[in-house]
């Protein structure tokens, strides 16, 4: 099985940095297409690269390893494995309820690794942008990370 990378947009950040438990949340979709996405695109061991909108500077703010999901439609009346987004220590109200988990997160914004990309999608897969990503690729930053820097600590 061969690792891949994929991009998924933060907004500003905030959230996605104020997060207590390593995992992040995304609205499921027109007609739950972004479940989907997650479900049948993104395998255990790839790589997620959390980045902002360019309205908020367009940067990769933070890498790590995808484990798996779970869906707060799929708890409807105790929540086991979710979490509210007060739990999570985010702002607002919206429905984050696909909770993307991931392990070995690495903080990057202070690297300034730029990325911006034209396109609405939440997800989207390294393979078509990475032209638009300078210097070392993604595969490379997140295994020399490993080396030289601690995974932020939930």
């Amino acid at each position: 099985m061969t690792t891949k990378c994929h991009f998924i947009r933060v907004k500003d950040g905030n959230n996605f940095k104020n997060s207590k438990y390593p995992f992040w949340g995304v609205k499921r979709g027109k007609n739950g297409c972004i479940k989907t996405i997650v479900d049948k695109r993104i395998k255990k061991g790839d790589i997620l690269c959390f980045i902002t909108s360019k309205k908020y500077g367009g940067k990769v703010i933070g890498i790590c390893k995808y484990t798996h999901y779970y869906d707060r439609n799929d708890e409807p009346l105790v929540a086991i494995n979710t979490f509210s987004n007060n739990e999570q220590n985010w702002e607002g109200d919206e429905d984050w309820d696909i909770q993307i988990h991931y392990t070995n997160l690495y903080m990057t914004e202070k690297l300034n690794m730029q990325i911006v990309i034209q396109n609405s999608a939440t997800i989207l897969d390294y393979e078509k942008y990475k032209s638009r990503f300078s210097g070392l690729t993604i595969y490379e930053h997140y295994k020399n990370l490993k080396y030289y820097a601690e995974p932020k600590i939930f």
